[in-house]
């Protein structure tokens, strides 16, 4: 075999461990260290919508002149609290008529509202 052809494969022989052995032996971090930097790490944030639901966003974004991420949020908060505050009962009543899509309608619904 020639020399050259030798030396190529060398240099391509993968390096395992790049570190010294004091790394190999450090000890792990404890689940305290651990937790506060889960909590440090930003969130991702992983949206699935349809078509339709992009296009109301955009058309808030537009309007708001906001972030999609807080219109978003918003959205989950008003969500979360009006499920709270209504009970399951009343909730389902006001999604039914939101999923109507007429806002004459949905005015009309939340006028008959106690507030």
């Amino acid at each position: 075999m020639p020399k050259r052809w030798l030396k190529l494969s060398k240099d391509k022989l993968p390096r395992l461990f790049d570190g010294s052995i004091n790394e190999l032996t450090r000890p792990s971090k404890s689940k305290k260290e651990k937790t506060a930097d889960l909590k440090k790490d930003k969130m991702q944030k992983t949206l699935y919508i349809t078509k339709d639901m992009n296009r109301k966003l955009i058309e808030l974004y537009g309007e708001e002149g906001r972030r999609q991420s807080i219109i978003v949020e918003d959205a989950v908060n008003l969500y979360y609290y009006l499920k709270q505050a209504l009970g399951e009962k009343k909730f389902e009543e006001l999604m039914s008529a939101v999923k109507r899509e007429d806002p004459e309608f949905l005015r009309d619904y939340l006028s008959r509202f106690k507030l």
